[in-house]
């Protein structure tokens, strides 16, 4: 093992890990440190840094599994299947000369993913299909750059989305984004930012489930 690039605690009270490495695999360990689930990830590259982020497990008990170099988020049945592979290097958001790649993956409740593609700088949705039906990035705001290497994202209730801009030492670098790609707040302030969730607005909890 070089990195470990998940945790995650689930609601049966196993523990989510990615193992980054020679031999990359996504394991689930029990409260009593045994293995429950353990199978090999297809990352695609040896890059040990670059193989996996922010992997999760889905409603449905498979995984969404970022690979960075690969330009793919795949999801993983329990036994190490790959089931579905969404591409982040289609022309239509670049290709692979754009660097998309996939940071946060999000699953959200109406079956489309929400991914963040740090390179990219870009935030774009896929349908259920893989196709891409929305995406927003720099060229949508000319002169400001909110998008300076973005990890962390979180789909609100309203439809908007919250993105973290890591690469962002000055400026922006936390932003909410309309689905009309209208910028409704950003916090530019001295802290950088990674991943991110926004529990309450005005010391109101928000509505809808919480990005887990």
């Amino acid at each position: 093992m070089v990195e470990i690039g998940t945790v995650q605690r689930l609601a049966n009270g196993n523990t989510l890990i990615t193992e980054l490495g020679t031999e990359p695999r996504l394991m689930e360990v029990a409260p009593n440190g045994e293995v429950a689930i353990s199978f090999p990830l297809l990352p695609e590259t040896d890059n040990a840094h670059m193989q996996t982020r922010m992997a999760r497990k889905l409603a449905n008990g498979n995984y969404l599994v970022p690979h960075l170099l690969a330009f793919k988020v795949k999801e993983y049945d329990p036994m190490g299947k790959v089931i579905q592979t969404l591409v982040t290097d289609a022309d239509e958001i670049g290709g692979r000369k754009a660097e998309n790649w996939p940071f946060t993956a999000i699953r959200l409740e109406n079956g489309n993913t929400l991914v963040n593609l740090t390179h990219g700088n870009k935030t774009v949705e896929f349908d259920s299909v893989g196709k891409v039906i929305w995406q927003v990035s720099n060229e949508n705001f000319p002169g400001l750059k909110p998008f300076v290497d973005p990890c962390g994202a979180q789909r609100l209730a309203n439809g908007n989305t919250v993105i973290a801009s890591y690469g962002a030492k000055d400026g922006i670098k936390i932003f909410e984004v309309t689905r009309e790609k209208k910028i409704v707040w950003q916090y530019d302030g001295p802290y950088r930012a990674h991943e991110l969730q926004v529990l309450t607005t005005n010391g109101v909890k928000l509505a809808g489930p919480l990005l887990k």
